[in-house]
């Protein structure tokens, strides 16, 4: 996220001119991504909830069993399917979604205090593998 917070400012055009950029921002967006699924998983297991078909439903899950507000859940679950078109290019790369996911960088701020307050809750500190 660090590396992605000063890019926030950069324009579309600003990206699209610098395949440098484009990378940092391609490459980090994908591990924030893949991070928020891997949490969410470990907190599913942790939980002994349902095993979810697939991340986006991983995601969801999270608002059934409290972790996520349910509303929070649905809007951020389709990071799911974004990190799926980043990491398996099924698609040719949507610059404009991609910038639309960087301005939405705060989505992943969000994710991470409801996390850290139900670590609290549950005493948990941190997620051990």
């Amino acid at each position: 996220m660090q590396k992605l917070e000063p890019l926030r400012a950069k324009s579309l055009e600003e990206l699209l001119d610098d395949p440098y950029l484009q990378d940092i921002v391609e490459r980090n967006l994908e591990v924030a991504a893949q991070c928020c699924l891997d949490i969410a998983n470990r907190i599913i297991s942790l939980e002994a909830a349902r095993k979810p078909r697939d991340y986006y439903e991983g995601i969801i899950r999270l608002g059934e069993i409290g972790v996520l507000p349910a509303d929070f859940a649905r809007h951020f679950a389709p990071i799911a399917g974004f990190r799926n078109i980043l990491v398996h290019e099924y698609l040719d790369l949507d610059w404009d979604e991609i910038y639309a996911n960087l301005q939405t960088l705060d989505d992943i701020y969000v994710f991470a205090e409801w996390v850290r307050r139900w670590l609290k809750d549950h005493d948990q500190g941190e997620i051990q593998p």
